[in-house]
């Protein structure tokens, strides 16, 4: 599988900035009559699902000619039978779109045969928030810092075997020797809580902040949920105080595949276009994003919602996108190598239904 260099990324941006900047040839780009689609891997009701919809009822507005937008899901494989489709088939005229998982992209540089997309040649518009994950237990286990997690097990819940909840710890146990056990089959955050409170799991791991301030913050300030660290480069502003673990990491070589795997968080909600749209319709809907990104009556909604945004240009997403696919290539065979181990013990350890 050929693969490109971190020089090529750095060169492919540089391109793009000077061929898709502010304004080019967005004038003479118009939407009038057509109708713009962006989707979400996720079902109805997900974490993605939701924040494609609050675009799709807001940028029709700033992009020229007043589309009608239409939101929708395209499932499977978590995220990788969107990505395939989005790269290979959606219509290359700016009528297609939508938040691609960050994640995925890393699916081809592991060597996975079913990705079939070249992972540096999205197009994207934008972040709709800047995510951060975090470790999370029930007060009852008696884990108070993060020097617990590595002294003593740490049993969590996770959804599936490509989700963060189990590949992020899967990750930290083995580069940072941390001592967390995943257990597969706890579809939502809802049902990880339940866990919890009836002692069958001690907490979570690679699951958005954002999930917390939405749901769980009750939780957390009566003491029964415990934040013990966060995954990002700069912590939370809601969360100044929880540490973040990549301070945690040993040497040079824990804290690039740690660094590979937070960039995935930080343009956690981004949305994508396939490769070779037209340079003046990128940068038409680029703009669009960006002024829905400001708009009142969308940020009111995700307010009244409690839908988080902190959001960044296309621009702004450069730094992170280089921190995740910028490594060298032993860097990603390194956490290929580390998935594959993790997924075949977690057949082991699935939950018993």
């Amino acid at each position: 599988m050929k693969r490109i260099g971190a020089s090529a990324l750095v060169i492919a941006f540089v391109l793009a900035a000077a061929v898709c900047g502010p304004g080019a040839q967005a004038a003479q780009t118009s939407f009038k009559g057509k109708r713009v689609s962006t989707f979400s891997s996720s079902r109805v009701g997900g974490g993605f699902d939701i924040y494609n919809r609050l675009l799709a009822r807001h940028i029709g507005r700033h992009i020229p000619g007043k589309p009608a937008v239409i939101a929708g899901n395209r499932l499977g494989a978590g995220g990788l039978v969107f990505a395939n489709w989005l790269y290979n088939k959606a219509p290359k005229d700016g009528t297609a779109m939508g938040i691609l998982p960050a994640y995925i992209l890393l699916e081809r540089l592991y060597g996975n045969q079913k990705a079939f997309f070249d992972p540096y040649r999205f197009v994207w518009l934008g972040n709709m928030n800047q995510e951060v994950d975090h470790c999370s237990v029930w007060h009852a286990t008696g884990v108070t810092k993060p020097e617990d997690f590595f002294r003593r097990e740490v049993i969590l819940g996770a959804s599936g075997a490509s989700a963060g909840s189990f590949t992020v710890p899967t990750i930290m146990n083995a580069v940072m020797g941390t001592k967390f056990r995943p257990i597969l089959g706890f579809r939502s955050g809802a049902k990880r809580v339940l866990a919890m409170e009836q002692g069958e799991i001690h907490g979570q791991c690679g699951t958005y902040l954002s999930s917390v301030k939405a749901s769980l913050m009750q939780k957390v300030r009566s003491g029964q949920l415990r934040i013990i660290w966060q995954m990002g480069f700069t912590p939370h502003p809601d969360f100044p105080d929880v540490p973040l673990a990549i301070e945690y990491a040993k040497n040079d070589k824990a804290k690039r595949v740690l660094t590979m795997f937070f960039a995935t968080m930080a343009i956690g909600r981004s949305t994508a276009l396939p490769p070779d749209v037209p340079a003046g319709t990128v940068a038409a809907l680029r703009a669009a994003y960006d002024a829905t990104m400001r708009d009142k009556a969308f940020l009111a909604e995700a307010n009244k919602a409690r839908i988080e945004i902190r959001s960044m240009s296309a621009d702004g997403m450069k730094p992170y996108l280089r921190r995740l696919l910028g490594h060298p290539p032993e860097i990603y065979a390194e956490a290929a190598a580390i998935l594959k181990r993790g997924r075949g013990e977690a057949k082991k350890q699935k939950r018993k239904k």
